[in-house]
């Protein structure tokens, strides 16, 4: 047995040190990668803003929407930006809502009345919305989506007017509204947003790969919607959970140009200020995990079973980016617990085979080594999100989110052996819980 566990040591150490070697490959080539901000971006540069359709798909959330529409429509100050409201004909409480910000707002808000019953999906939902606004001649020249959560920066918009002019798909980076101490699950989304925002997607951008939507934050033009309802009767692929990643590979194998659009100003006192979606995200274990799941399952599940790996390389390297979690995030928490054996003294470490013994040594120092540059990077990243380095907090946090992942991950494997019979099945996703910062008007971080 002590033979079998070390060998299971350095398999698994082996399976994290090619993880590490091609996080490190995302951060040489991310280093290399030279940003600007945008001069004057709080006036919009001279922009101009085109009619823009913000979608907003809700169910059940009369509590948090009428505080999101009323805040957002007070900090962007584009007329030709409208929101449309989502509904379904059986959520009365949030129909009523939606309804009174109509009346109370007729020149910024639009109600969109599903045809359906609620709840369907987020996707069915925002097919019917773009049916709707998008089948008529004076029809907006863009759509955002969003999420009745967000907080929306208001600089966003002259951000998309620009990129459209060349881009028919903009993504703008998303990151969790600061949560403070001690909200340790809620704030692992800050430390993983913010590295993958500030250096993945930028890699991404850079050498032209696959630009998946975060679900909020993303603009289309008019031009990528009517193709897609022209062809196919909808945006959104149906009967998927992670409809919005889906989304950002169709456009690009359509022929359309896609954007990461990674906008800051330099901010002296704050590191860089990035123009960017924020928002809450769950602040249970429970309701993280829950969410994680789906994503996992709708990105490395449905997604690889509906879009196979078609593209180019750069597409075919992100996309087992995106799917090596479903084995990735089980070795963390696999090699401390064979660790902590070998520390107590439960696993012998003489009973190591002899012809391993040199490179697991070498492997553990790799361990290490990348642990820590991991570790460093995550805490710059948050620096240039939140102005400041957390080391400590970063610390605290990792072990929580890698049992989240973990726990999302094993989650993901039983509903793709079981519910959804290979991904060959839709299922069913209940929604998540929103929440809104207490002061709305002066959330940015």
């Amino acid at each position: 047995m002590n033979e079998f566990l070390l060998t299971t040591m350095f398999v698994v150490s082996v399976l994290i040190n090619i993880s590490s070697i091609d996080d490190a490959l995302i951060d040489i080539i991310a280093f290399g990668i030279v940003r600007y901000g945008l001069k004057d971006l709080e006036q919009g540069s001279g922009i101009q803003v085109p009619p823009t359709a913000v979608f907003v798909a809700n169910w059940h959330e009369e509590e948090v929407l009428g505080k999101m529409v009323e805040g957002n429509l007070q900090r962007i100050p584009y007329q030709n930006v409208m929101l449309y409201l989502g509904v379904y004909p059986n959520d009365t409480g949030t129909l009523r809502v939606a309804q009174e910000l109509e009346v109370k707002y007729p020149h910024r808000v639009r109600v969109i009345v599903n045809s359906l019953p609620g709840p369907t999906s987020k996707g069915q939902m925002l097919n019917e919305m773009f049916r709707q606004v998008f089948s008529q001649d004076d029809c907006p020249e863009m759509a955002v989506l969003h999420d009745s959560e967000d907080v929306i920066d208001p600089r966003t918009f002259p951000v998309y007017a620009s990129y459209a002019k060349n881009h028919d798909f903009i993504q703008v980076p998303v990151f969790s509204l600061n949560r403070g101490r001690g909200a340790y699950v809620a704030s692992t989304y800050m430390d993983e947003f913010a590295e993958r925002h500030t250096r993945e997607m930028i890699v991404r951008n850079a050498v032209g790969a696959v630009i998946p939507s975060a679900g909020v934050g993303t603009c289309m033009t008019k031009k990528l919607i009517k193709y897609f309802l022209d062809t196919r009767g909808q945006v959104l692929m149906s009967g998927t959970v992670t409809e919005d990643y889906i989304l950002g590979v169709e456009a690009k194998r359509a022929g359309f140009r896609s954007a990461f659009a990674a906008v800051s100003a330099n901010a002296e006192d704050s590191g860089l200020d990035f123009v960017a979606t924020r928002e809450f995200f769950p602040k249970t274990l429970a309701a993280s995990i829950k969410q994680k799941t789906r994503w996992v399952y709708g990105i490395n599940f449905e997604a690889t079973c509906k879009l196979g790996w078609e593209g180019s390389l750069w597409d075919k390297y992100f996309f087992m980016r995106d799917r090596k979690g479903i084995i990735t995030n089980f070795l963390p928490p696999i090699s401390i617990a064979l660790l902590i054996l070998l520390v107590i003294g439960a696993i012998d470490s003489a009973y190591m085979p002899y012809q391993i013994e040199g490179l697991f040594v070498i492997s553990l120092w790799i361990n290490f080594i990348t642990l820590f540059s991991r570790y460093f990077i995550r805490a710059s990243a948050c620096k240039q999100v939140y102005g400041m380095y957390d080391f400590y907090g970063v610390a605290v946090r990792w072990p929580v989110g890698m049992y989240i992942n973990a726990a999302a991950v094993f989650r993901a494997w039983k509903t793709y052996m079981g519910e959804s019979c290979f991904a060959t099945r839709p299922i069913v996703w209940s929604k998540t819980a929103h929440e809104l910062p207490e002061d709305f008007m002066n959330a940015k971080r």
